[in-house]
């Protein structure tokens, strides 16, 4: 049996945590391997919201993937039981707090179960001290699977399991006018041992009227690839406009980067930012005065002779949306697309595979649009 432990620590205490949880690794009182689990957070995008608390039941691992259907027959083995509230405010950056400690079978696990009792959880608290309506959408003692992106390996030498309970996306306000939360959990899971981190500062240049760090920016990666690109991390920055988007499998990401409230800056998007395991990325951004910009909205994927709408959106410096704008469609590739314009809206047909590229400009503003062609397997053969 493999010994596990889950931790979430506390931000006071991260350091000398980390130290002890680490020393018992290996350690001759263990009985075979030992394996952690840490929770951690995305920050919060609420700047009026103090504290977000739950109460975890108990941490349930499973060697069969959870295919939604198949969870109550499943066989779960429980790693831990904390039993205990967690303001999960308290974890930023990739900070993390203990859980417990549990056996395991070194094995691949592929699904994760998180029990939360709801009812004893003490939710969401504004900074002047009042309680927010929050709708947990259940009652009781509720388990909800975690996204398990790659089977978590916990070896005989022991493994560090990781899940990232992203706050912003979990407890979604407002979504009925009513000024109250709705819970809708979103957990990560992986092994920390096969993750990379990326950090950096988000600045703003002197456009924007004086430069200097941006703090409570959102930065956003997305994984996955063409045609389906995912949320996998936020993150938010401090006072210094430092940022870490932390437990990140190695592979390419987007990062985008959206300036806080308030605030004129322009959004970044690099879409080319790599993890590499055991390593931190450093990717820092710089905002500029946003002035307007015109956005292309329509599908980046496509088979062979169909066709598409695409709509373009131009935005003015205030934020506004201007639909009497004159907009100017191109399409840079012909043999792969054809182009028909009307105003705001373009019609796009696919002649053959391949990557094309369609562009919307109005004045000084311009957006490209890449899509790619691929061919239709559902359509009839050509006759000899």
């Amino acid at each position: 049996m493999s010994k596990l432990s889950l931790a979430l620590l506390a931000v006071a205490s991260i350091a000398a945590a980390c130290y002890q949880d680490e020393a018992t690794l290996g350690s001759p009182q263990s009985v075979g391997a030992t394996a952690k689990v840490l929770l951690t957070d995305a920050p919060f995008p609420f700047d009026s919201v103090q504290s977000v608390q739950v109460y975890i039941v108990s941490i349930g691992l499973s060697t069969h993937p959870d295919t939604g259907t198949s969870a109550d027959s499943m066989h779960w083995v429980t790693v831990a039981s904390p039993h205990r509230q967690i303001d999960l405010l308290t974890l930023q950056q990739g900070l993390t707090d203990s859980l417990g400690i549990g056996q395991v079978t070194a094995d691949q696990y592929k699904a994760v179960l998180v029990t939360i009792n709801v009812d004893s959880s003490a939710g969401i608290r504004f900074k002047n001290g009042s309680r927010a309506v929050l709708r947990w959408n259940g009652s009781g003692q509720e388990s909800y699977a975690s996204f398990v992106e790659a089977p978590v390996n916990i070896p005989d030498t022991g493994a560090v399991i990781v899940l990232d309970f992203d706050v912003g996306r979990s407890f979604q306000y407002n979504n009925w006018g009513d000024g109250a939360f709705d819970f809708f959990p979103w957990i990560r899971a992986v092994n920390r041992a096969a993750t990379g981190n990326i950090a950096g500062t988000v600045r703003s240049d002197t456009s924007t009227g004086s430069a200097g760090p941006v703090e409570s920016a959102t930065v956003t990666a997305w994984g996955g690839g063409p045609g389906n690109w995912y949320i996998l991390s936020t993150g938010k920055t401090d006072a210094a406009g430092h940022y870490r988007l932390a437990y990140l499998l190695p592979g390419t990401y987007i990062v985008g980067v959206d300036p806080p409230p308030g605030h004129n800056f322009t959004s970044a998007l690099d879409s080319n930012v790599a993890v590499n395991r055991g390593f931190e990325t450093v990717h820092n951004v710089t905002l500029s005065a946003f002035r307007g910009g015109i956005f292309i909205l329509g599908a980046s994927s496509m088979l062979v002779n169909h066709t598409n709408q695409l709509e373009a959106r131009v935005v003015t410096a205030q934020h506004q949306q201007d639909t009497t704008a004159a907009v100017v469609w191109s399409n840079l590739d012909t043999a792969v697309l054809g182009l028909r314009d009307s105003l705001r809206f373009a019609y796009v047909t696919s002649k053959r595979a391949g990557t094309g590229r369609v562009v919307a400009a109005s004045g000084s503003l311009a957006d490209t649009l890449v899509i790619s062609v691929a061919p239709d397997s559902s359509a009839p053969a050509p006759h000899p």
